[in-house]
């Protein structure tokens, strides 16, 4: 029997070396399966804590999270063609124009009677910090994995 030719599977140079396209999206999807893992284990821990109640404040927390965090990556990506400076710009204004709805959100819940009759509070908040803090790891964890040229590149890598 003759011997086999060898079968493994070579990349072609043009894979091995590509950047990644779309930095701010493969953040956005590794940080959203972080948070959202987190963010149901938390909601089963609400609810035996703290029943019906518990389950939807902390729901609640795990959506403000995503919209509020997503928001951010999400006009990182929209800016991904302007300058480094301009990107800088989007990052700060989108960061603080989310501190200031969320700020605002935050006054209305903490006046609103009937999301207290409905939600527990503590529930939301320890879910929201805690969904925060698998959304940054799993935000870090995505950008580590990112394939970004530490050279100038001849052609534009993001057309």
């Amino acid at each position: 029997m003759p011997p086999k030719a060898d079968t493994a599977q070579v990349s072609s140079p043009k894979e091995a070396g590509q950047a990644t396209k779309h930095p701010a999206l493969a953040m956005l999807r590794g940080a959203a399966v972080a948070a959202v893992v987190v963010g149901v284990n938390a909601a089963a821990v609400a609810t035996v804590a703290a029943g019906s109640k518990g389950l939807w404040g902390a729901l609640l927390g795990l959506l403000i999270v995503l919209v509020f965090s997503g928001a951010g990556l999400l006009a990182l990506h929209a800016a991904r063609h302007t300058s480094p400076t301009m990107q800088l710009g989007v990052a700060m204004a989108s960061y603080t124009g989310r501190i200031a709805i969320f700020g605002g959100l935050l006054a209305l819940a903490i006046n609103s009677d009937s999301l207290a009759r409905n939600v527990n509070l503590t529930a939301l908040g320890i879910t929201a910090m805690v969904v925060v803090m698998g959304w940054m790891a799993g935000e870090i964890w995505s950008w580590s994995r990112l394939r970004v040229p530490i050279y100038d590149l001849d052609h534009e890598v993001n057309p």
